[in-house]
């Protein structure tokens, strides 16, 4: 089954609207870790920051994919 241009076009509209939040994530999570980087006794949320960004990373990797198949066929 082959995917028409205007399904392509939402796929990669909404890849994009979701991109958005998980660059709000990671930018959020980054200034956590910062901040917490200083205390020796937080080394646990500065995992759990870590590993937000980490995920946050593969969802984009994953979405990327996604849009790869996406895109258009060309002649």
């Amino acid at each position: 089954m082959t995917m028409n241009n205007d399904e392509a076009s939402q796929i990669r509209k909404h890849i994009h609207n979701v991109r958005n939040p998980l660059n709000s994530i990671a930018l959020h999570a980054e200034l956590g870790n910062m901040l917490l980087k200083g205390q020796a006794s937080n080394q646990e949320l500065q995992n759990a920051f870590s590993v937000i960004l980490q995920q946050c990373r593969e969802c984009d990797r994953e979405l990327g994919k996604i849009r790869s198949l996406a895109a258009p066929e060309s002649p």
